[in-house]
């Protein structure tokens, strides 16, 4: 993902008070790429003044826009997951503890492009399942119902030796 600063809210309000009343993080989209798939993410969220810092806890819906992993083509994967972080004020901070970071700012945005990144689809797969490739010719079908399919040149000499009707059925030795 990218290090630029996706949706900063400025949680000062929140900070200021320790009863402070939660409050509703208005709905924002964003999106981004990771790799070969690109994100979009809509986020509902909501802060919790917390006695370290602040709680961010809500919904995250988007979609995955990636290529199936069997045929290549275009897809869009939906996706849905939870967010339950805390924020810590610096003093507080140990590990990797999610940080408020200058003038009091966090950025949503990050959390919930992260929040998606770690339920994606590894293969996507096209729903209905996209057809079987050909090994042969490549088309769309399976390599038994290939029209392209004849007898290897190669082993035309041993296609000689069977019987008219093929070799179904007919006993062994």
């Amino acid at each position: 993902m990218t290090d630029a600063a996706q949706h900063l809210i400025d949680l000062s309000p929140l900070l200021a008070e320790r009863g402070a009343s939660p409050f509703a993080i208005p709905p924002f989209t964003v999106s981004a790429a990771l790799g070969d798939a690109e994100f979009t993410a809509r986020a509902s969220l909501r802060a919790d003044r917390t006695n370290r810092g602040v709680r961010l806890s809500g919904r995250v819906d988007g979609e995955q826009r990636a290529s199936c992993a069997r045929c290549l083509a275009p897809l869009a994967v939906p996706l849905q997951a939870q967010v339950d972080e805390e924020a810590v004020e610096p003093k507080f901070a140990t590990g990797e503890a999610l940080v408020i970071g200058k003038g009091s700012s966090i950025d949503v945005g990050r959390l919930a492009l992260e929040a998606l990144d770690l339920v994606q689809a590894l293969a996507p797969r096209c729903v209905p399942a996209c057809p079987e490739r050909c090994g042969s010719c490549g088309g769309e079908h399976p390599n038994a119902a290939c029209p392209e399919r004849g007898v290897d040149p190669r082993l035309a000499g041993l296609a000689a030796l069977l019987p008219p009707g093929g070799d179904d059925g007919a006993e062994i030795g």
